[in-house]
């Protein structure tokens, strides 16, 4: 008869092993972190064409050593993207109020934090959007849409105020997607191709139209799903259903 087996007391050798285990894995999450803070640096300095090896000074580390912590440079693109759209997300979110803003005070508001995350970090932004760091080019669009979960967030929430006129929420996803491509190649467009070059056009002009923009696209969608929005009202109380033609 098999005898049951007692519980391992703390200082058995796999709860060491366990505890072992955590901190390498806290420890590798602040170093990924720490590389992830050096290579906005370097970006920020050297520009989009940065290298490893650089990235690496920046940290006062070894380019081997960036190896131990990022699988390669995919891994590392992949990072910085998450960074800058945690950074987005922090600085757009929290300002939306579709109780009581507007469809173009939501959208103006959100396109401004925007714009200026992109002239404080526009090397690094051109390094997302051009994809210059990954591997293969399916790593960068990864990266590069993470972004969109912005977009549909704001698209759930104008979805969820017009849930009873507008039962399609796939409708607001489409423009969701179809509003964060623009913006991205707006924004490689605006920045221009020189890194060191000046804007197409002053901030304030891209984010006026930029805000124009994206306003039509929602009210394009609601257009098809027969309602109207007043860009200018609260959101939930600036719609009303198309009244067919007699």
């Amino acid at each position: 008869m098999r005898r049951a087996g007692r519980p391992r007391s703390s200082g058995e050798p796999g709860v060491k092993v366990d505890a072992r285990s955590e901190r390498w894995r806290e420890h590798r999450k602040k170093v990924r972190a720490e590389i992830v803070d050096a290579a906005f640096r370097a970006i920020d300095r050297l520009g989009p064409n940065v290298s490893v090896r650089e990235i690496a000074e920046e940290a006062g580390t070894a380019k081997p050593k960036i190896y131990r912590h990022f699988t390669d440079k995919s891994d590392m693109f992949g990072e910085i993207g998450q960074r800058m759209r945690d950074m987005l997300w922090a600085a757009i979110i929290p300002s939306i109020d579709v109780e009581h803003d507007s469809a173009r005070q939501i959208v103006g508001r959100g396109v401004g934090h925007y714009v200026e995350l992109v002239e404080q970090h526009p090397n690094v932004v051109r390094f997302l959007l051009q994809g210059r760091f990954a591997d293969k080019s399916a790593a960068a669009m990864t990266t590069v849409n993470r972004g969109s979960e912005i977009t549909l967030a704001v698209a759930e929430m104008i979805s969820e105020e017009l849930k009873d006129l507008a039962p399609d929420p796939a409708a607001f996803e489409l423009a969701a997607y179809a509003i964060f491509g623009t913006a991205a190649s707006a924004t490689d467009w605006w920045l221009g191709d020189d890194d060191d070059g000046t804007r197409r056009m002053p901030a304030e002009q891209f984010v006026a139209h930029m805000t124009t923009i994206m306003v039509g696209a929602i009210n394009g969608t609601a257009e098809l799903l027969g309602i109207q929005i007043d860009p200018d009202q609260p959101i939930n109380t600036a719609v009303r259903k198309q009244q067919p033609v007699a």
